[in-house]
């Protein structure tokens, strides 16, 4: 794994959201998505499986993560996380959104292997 720049990870724990852009035919979409930094300085997100970003990074994992409001940015690349990966980040995931459809690791995993929601590992480019 490739970690994301530490100064970008640095300035993006400031933040509660960050700018998520991917790609497909259509050209390029930016979301505003929530996230969670892990300590091997790869970024978290969680959403619905069947979104378009979502669907986006099953063609294409590239991405741009972008601190709103800023210009401070970097690029990396998606991959979808489940199993012992997954199990092994749950308690970030839980406890950044605790509140927001992932309320315990169980239901976390549940969403997952249903194929709802999606947890995806965003590292750094050069691991593409």
């Amino acid at each position: 794994m490739t970690p994301l720049p530490a100064d970008f990870l640095e300035a993006l724990a400031a933040h509660g959201e960050l700018l998520v852009s991917s790609r497909d035919a259509g050209g390029i979409g930016s979301v505003p998505v929530w996230y969670t930094i892990a300590p091997t300085g790869a970024v978290y997100l969680f959403g619905f499986a069947h979104s378009r970003k979502a669907l986006r990074w099953r063609d294409d994992p590239w991405v741009r993560l972008r601190i709103p409001g800023t210009d401070i940015a970097v690029e990396g690349v998606t991959h979808f996380v489940d199993g012992a990966e997954l199990d092994a980040v749950a308690p970030l995931i839980v406890e950044r959104w605790d509140m927001s459809g992932a309320t315990t690791e169980e239901g976390l995993r549940r969403l997952v292997e249903s194929g709802s929601h999606v947890v995806v590992r965003v590292e750094g480019s050069d691991a593409r």
